[in-house]
C-alpha cells in the first residue's frame, strides 16, 4: 500500500523521514495509518491518451444566387 510518512518513524525495518511517499506492506500501512505517522495515498490512475478529432472536409460554398457556376 503506498503511503505518504507524516513524520519520521521506521517501517518495514527502514528509517523513512516525514514527506516520503513509500510502499509499505499492508500491516506496517495499517499501523502507520492507525497511530497518525502516515496517510494513504490514491494512487492516480494512467492518463488516457489524448485522441485527436477526426478531420473535417473543407464545406463547399453554396450557391444562393440561382446562378450555376460555369464550366471552365
Amino acid at each position: 500500500m503506498k503511503i505518504r510518512i507524516l513524520r519520521d518513524t521506521v517501517a518495514g525495518g527502514q528509517a523513512v523521514k516525514a514527506g516520503d511517499v513509500i510502499e509499505a506492506s499492508d500491516a506496517d500501512a495499517r499501523y502507520l495509518l492507525a497511530v497518525g505517522k502516515a496517510e494513504a495515498v490514491a494512487e492516480a490512475p494512467a492518463p488516457e491518451p489524448e485522441v485527436e478529432a477526426p478531420k473535417r472536409k473543407p464545406r463547399t460554398k453554396v450557391n444562393t444566387d440561382g446562378d450555376l457556376p460555369a464550366d471552365d
